[in-house]
């Protein structure tokens, strides 16, 4: 699975290795469909915490088009890039209504050899309680909108390199319940597999590396794809978030938010290669007035994407990251130095009111920002850890929104004491 290693997932390296730009193309491997696992074979459902916030969840899918970029990846030399959103957003949190799945789209991927290859590695064991339907989310089917607020503050979400945005379902939810409005990209070629409404499946996309390449000649084509995919993903965000500007506006078929998004308080996030994408957008559109990367630094690069077009953020920007200090690297202990000076200087050209925040909580890595280490829990104690971990990671996510999306004073970012679970620092010029 790939949430498993740090390494596989490092923003620069997990970018690298989904655009087959590290090893080259590899062929599929063909797992057994659900209809071919036995029932012996099989772990205890993954169940989700219950999100901490007074209100409920609902949830919809949107495929939407960008005219204005192409797919060059397509058989069709005149279709545009094309991308799977789900909208996440408070409900009563009483509403009548059958839970949604875990995954939709499951079984599509799952009838596609190359998409359940991928699907396998990412979700290993769950992935036929997935695909049965058996992993629910707490999301309710055609729920209302919650009325205990006017407006709604919007929050876009990119996932890591190889995932999916659902993965992070009960960050998402935690999020919605204290009155968040979540959307979350399916970023099409970058996730491991994206089901599109006319159930079309999209894998992954690996591109063949040349033969006869340098080491130099292999690390700047690396370099170059990185870049193309990072600035591809910060543009994925801002049209999400131009869609949504006009939805809200003139609203659309099943769109339950019409005139209740507040764009004047929209974030950008992101976790991995998601937190690249994120403060990418940031940097190049200034609406998103805050913004947010879960472990999204580039080692041994740098800690937030550059982009010769931009002026940097104007917005506060959180690093909320994992101390992998102690972590296997594969670059000297030098070049992780050089790495750490350069994620310093750049958080010290950050906005005032900019944070990084070091997590060591025991048992905490790479993937915790995800589902993953509920759904890889083998006992009691593994579960309880997870759990620990994951409401840390949603404290102190939604302790900066709530301070630059609500307003709110938060003294765990401002006048908390360090811990032995967290480390806060402040920057800003």
């Amino acid at each position: 699975m790939r949430m498993k290693s740090f390494i596989a997932a490092f923003a620069i390296v997990g970018v690298a290795r989904a655009f087959g730009v590290l090893h080259g193309q590899t062929s599929a491997v063909v797992t057994p469909s659900i209809s071919d696992q036995t029932a012996s074979a099989q772990p205890a459902a993954l169940k989700l915490p219950v999100p901490s916030g007074p209100d409920g969840i609902g949830r919809v899918g949107y495929e939407w088009t960008d005219n204005a970029r192409s797919d060059p990846y397509s058989a069709d030399p005149k279709a545009h890039r094309a991308l799977m959103v789900y909208i996440w957003y408070p409900a009563p949190r009483n509403a009548a209504g059958g839970a949604e799945p875990y995954l939709p789209g499951a079984r599509q991927m799952d009838a596609n050899p190359e998409a359940r290859s991928h699907m396998t590695d990412e979700f290993g064991a769950h992935w036929p309680l997935i695909v049965s339907g058996a992993i629910k989310s707490h999301a309710i089917e055609n729920a209302p909108v919650a009325k205990s607020q006017s407006l709604l503050p919007l929050v876009i979400f990119s996932h890591g390199a190889g995932g999916t945005g659902l993965e992070y379902t009960a960050l998402i939810e935690d999020l919605v319940s204290h009155g968040y409005v979540v959307a979350a990209i399916e970023h099409t070629y970058m996730a491991a597999a994206v089901t599109f409404r006319n159930g079309t499946v999209v894998p992954a996309h690996h591109d063949a590396e040349p033969a006869g390449l340098t080491q130099q000649q292999r690390w700047q084509r690396m370099m170059d794809s990185v870049g193309h995919a990072i600035r591809e993903g910060a543009e994925d965000q801002i049209f999400a978030l131009n869609t949504l500007a006009e939805l809200n506006k003139s609203g659309g078929p099943d769109f339950p938010l019409l005139g209740r998004l507040d764009l004047n308080r929209a974030a950008a996030m992101g976790h991995s290669a998601g937190g690249a994408f994120a403060t990418g957008a940031c940097q190049l559109d200034v609406r998103f007035h805050a913004c947010v990367s879960l472990d999204g630094e580039m080692p041994p690069v740098a800690a937030f994407p550059q982009f010769n077009d931009s002026k940097g953020f104007q917005q506060p920007v959180m690093l909320l990251e994992v101390d992998h200090a102690h972590d296997r690297m594969p670059f000297s202990p030098a070049q992780f130095d050089d790495f750490r000076k350069k994620v310093e200087a750049q958080l010290n050209l950050c906005p005032a009111g900019s944070y990084d925040v070091l997590l060591k909580a025991p048992g905490l890595f790479h993937g915790s920002f995800s589902d993953y280490p509920l759904s890889a829990a083998k006992d009691a104690r593994e579960t309880e850890v997870a759990i620990h971990n994951l409401s840390l990671t949603q404290r102190y996510t939604r302790a900066f929104l709530d301070k630059y999306l609500k307003g709110e004073k938060e003294p765990l970012l401002d006048e908390a004491s360090q811990t032995s679970e967290a480390e806060v620092k402040s920057y800003g010029h």
